[in-house]
């Protein structure tokens, strides 16, 4: 298993020296591939965005808890990408930005808006991508290696390739991460159901630990719980960097639209495996931890051959997002702080700015490494502005998107108070009808961004 490992990591080097050699010339080649992305790369590095270790991890120990309602997580990332594709691909690509924040101050006007929408987006990434480090280090401490060995190793190799080849190598090893992981988890479920019987056995096999009727459906968790997971998961998905920096890639908006929809339909198909693996783990075994429900299926039912390539599944899913978070925040150190704010040029400084490019790519990622390794308590609090950009800027770019008479004093104090509001939840635990921060919060932001519009809008 371990040399398995070993020589997929290799590979993912070896793929992201040789990008970095023949396709990588300047700023657009290393932060957007060229622009040249056909649909199924860009259909590829969307999906691959969004199934990581949650989607695998997570979507196994909710299977455990929920049943095969435990899918709805990567379900809603798929719905979300969908939707991108409906919604806003198209024109957005057809724009040719950089980042989020361009279509922010092109709307409205003023370097404002760019800086806070970038600096929450940008926090937000580090804590995504320090806590997908420790997701890595729990994989391969299927292996044995514990401790930090782990976490270093993954980190370094997913640094060291997107460094070298940017979005280029992004793409490329998104497009085999997501093939290894999609097809590493269908074939670990069709192995649980085979040690279970079918889906008649696993169903026996779970009445007799006396669950529910409600474990065998796809809306057991509750109509509630499933929206409290669908709606923030979407709305992310609709504003994130992550994802319009694989649209703004792509070679046209018909491409973007294309690419969003495929991605988002292969996600909601590959969602519910994980789940299957998770109540296959539930039957079989008598497990205290539910978070231990794939891990579990890798040592005790795959050969040491099969287990590495599902080992290698899990960590390519989880690499797959880290990469896209690292890649998303240094087009915004490079795009909406060092040209647009300090004023860098892009046709006279290519050059200076690929190398920026890769010094940010690379400081970004220890930086996340550090903080997962030295101080990971702040993990929690750094994705809390995940939490506070969804709630402050969906508002604004969404609602800038579907209403000309949206206006800059609107949008930014929509995203100020939607922020706000976001932290004041978060820390004082103020919800509506028991729906999360961020719905609360954009619900205020909204109201904010209207009424203010109405006011100044001349």
């Amino acid at each position: 298993m371990l040399y398995i490992v070993i020589f997929y990591m290799a590979v993912l080097l070896l793929i992201g020296w040789w990008v970095g050699k023949v396709y990588v010339k300047g700023m657009t080649d290393f932060l957007l591939a060229g622009r040249r992305l056909g649909i199924v790369l860009c259909a590829a590095t969307l999906a691959a965005t969004h199934f990581g270790g949650g989607a695998v991890m997570g979507g196994g120990e909710y299977g455990f808890r929920y049943g095969l309602s435990g899918a709805w997580y990567g379900v809603s990332c798929g719905i979300g990408l969908i939707l991108l594709g409906l919604v806003t691909a198209r024109k957005f690509r057809d724009l040719a930005f950089y980042t989020v924040p361009d279509y922010l101050e092109k709307r409205y006007g003023g370097k404002t808006i760019r800086a806070l929408g970038s600096l929450l987006s940008i926090v937000a990434l580090i804590g995504i991508l320090a806590a997908q480090v420790l997701s890595a280090r729990g994989a391969l401490g299927i292996l044995g290696i514990t401790g930090n060995t782990g976490a270093i190793l993954a980190t370094l190799v997913f640094i060291m390739y997107t460094t070298a080849g940017g979005m280029w190598a992004v793409t490329l090893t998104d497009l085999i991460q997501m093939l290894l992981g999609a097809i590493g988890v269908i074939v670990a479920a069709f192995i649980v159901l085979g040690h279970t019987g079918g889906f008649g056995g696993l169903e026996s096999l779970l009445q007799a630990k006396a669950v529910g009727p409600e474990y065998l459906s796809i809306w057991g968790m509750g109509t509630a719980s499933i929206m409290w997971l669908l709606v923030p998961t979407v709305m992310y998905t609709l504003i994130g960097q992550d994802f319009y920096q694989r649209l703004f890639s792509a070679k046209n908006g018909t491409t973007a639209k294309g690419a969003a929809l495929v991605g988002g339909i292969v996600l909601v198909i590959v969602s519910f495996f994980p789940a299957i693996m998770g109540m296959g783990a539930n039957a079989l075994a008598d497990l205290e931890d539910p978070s231990m429900a794939v891990p579990w299926i890798l040592k005790n039912m795959m050969g040491p051959l099969l287990g590495g390539v599902i080992l290698a599944a899990l960590l390519a899913a989880i690499m797959s997002t880290a990469d896209s978070l690292l890649s998303a925040a240094t087009s915004h150190i490079v795009k909406d702080f060092w040209i647009e704010i300090f004023h860098a040029s892009e046709t006279d400084q290519e050059k200076e700015l690929l190398k920026i490019s890769r010094i940010s790519t690379f400081v970004i990622g220890i930086l996340a490494l550090v903080i997962a390794l030295m101080v990971p308590g702040i993990i929690d609090a750094l994705i809390y502005s995940y939490t506070m950009y969804t709630a402050g800027v969906f508002v604004p770019v969404i609602g800038g998107f579907l209403w000309k008479g949206a206006t800059k004093a609107g949008a930014l104090a929509s995203l100020v108070v939607g922020s706000i509001v976001a932290l004041w939840g978060i820390v004082g635990g103020v919800s509506l009808f028991g729906a999360p921060v961020e719905i609360f919060a954009a619900l205020i932001s909204l109201v904010v961004f209207v009424v203010v519009s109405l006011i100044t809008n001349k």
